[in-house]
């Protein structure tokens, strides 16, 4: 069943992050840095292994409309879900910041996503999609 998550935008992230316990249902798979047993460093200087990754799909209302994009999250012990401010640029995607919030833009200026400032984190409610259960699964 679909699900509301909180997704914080992240400046000093270096890919999106999540949990395994935030997308119930969905496969965890192996990625390149489960498979190289590498590390996160988080806030705190604590280091938190690679899990492996997940393929999300989210959706967010922007100007009543739902647009949902997949996104790859690599899995570790992390508070919340955390997308990757340069994560979002790598993929042609521009971020803008001021003191109420951060919005994500395609190339062509479209907003596709728009995070909140509450205190000092930007976030953004998004609709988790109930995972594809395809055949054998």
């Amino acid at each position: 069943q679909d699900m509301e998550v909180e997704v914080a935008l992240d400046s000093g992230c270096v890919d999106h992050v999540c949990d395994k316990s935030d997308a119930p249902g969905y496969c965890l798979e192996d990625s390149d840095g489960s498979r190289c047993k590498q590390n996160f460093i988080v806030g705190n200087g604590e280091r938190v292994p690679n899990e492996g990754q997940l393929t999300l799909l989210l959706g967010a209302e922007v100007d009543n409309a739902v647009n949902s994009v997949n996104s790859t999250f690599q899995v570790a012990r992390v508070t919340r879900p955390l997308m990757s401010v340069s994560k979002i640029c790598d993929q042609g995607f521009t971020c803008h910041f001021d003191d109420k919030r951060g919005v994500v833009n395609s190339k062509a200026g479209k907003v596709i996503r728009v995070f909140e400032r509450k205190g000092g984190l930007h976030s953004c409610k998004m609709r988790l999609r109930q995972p594809f259960q395809g055949p054998g699964r």
